[in-house]
């Protein structure tokens, strides 16, 4: 992954004995940005239900120790189908006023995720989209190793299947996280699972 082109992702090799929380930024796609504020508010999944689908998702959120600090961790496990056609699954946040404030000035987000070497998207969403086709940046995961996903709000695109708009931060509605088409190979039996936490704006 080309630092010029994509959010950092540092990849911490499965030999370490613990993950480490920065409370800073690492490398030069986040410089000159706080050292960001965690996100609040509810945690929440969704589906393709509403379209006739039958993909699933479920989360499971505990505190663990990780580095000496209780953090608040969400297990996030799920299948996708495609009994819609663009079948989808995932989670996101139901952010609290002042999560939503901190969306209009930040410079970049950022998050922790063990993935299982699936790709997935964060979606930025802005009220001025009217077809679903949120700004998002796409990352995948590595199987078994924790990966610090920071990603510039730059970064963040519009599909180009979508109506483009302005991406007006001030309009900011939400961030969810998505499955990703690419990796899926068999119509009923896709599944994804992923630990995810730390997630941070900053400003």
């Amino acid at each position: 992954m080309k630092n010029m082109q994509k959010a950092l992702v540092l990849i911490l090799c499965g030999a370490l004995c613990a993950v480490i929380l920065s409370c800073g930024t690492t490398g030069g796609g986040g410089g000159g940005v706080g050292a960001g504020v965690l996100a609040t508010g509810e945690w929440m999944v969704y589906n393709d239900e509403n379209d006739k689908g039958s993909s699933t998702a479920a989360i499971r959120s505990v505190e663990e120790e990780i580095d000496g600090v209780k953090t608040l961790v969400h297990y996030i496990t799920g299948n996708v189908t495609t009994k819609f056609q663009y079948g989808f699954a995932g989670w996101g946040l139901n952010a609290d006023e002042a999560t939503n404030e901190l969306y209009k000035t930040a410079k970049m987000v950022s998050f922790w995720v063990l993935g299982d070497g699936k790709s997935y998207s964060i979606k930025f969403k802005t009220s001025n989209v009217r077809d679903f086709a949120y700004f998002e940046y796409r990352f995948t995961t590595e199987p078994g190793q924790p990966l610090l996903v920071e990603v510039p709000m730059a970064y963040f695109m519009q599909p180009s299947w979508g109506t483009p708009v302005r991406k007006n931060q001030e309009l900011a509605t939400g961030v969810e996280w998505q499955t990703h088409e690419s990796w899926r190979k068999d119509p009923n039996n896709n599944p994804f699972a992923v630990k995810f936490w730390g997630f941070k704006i900053h400003n």
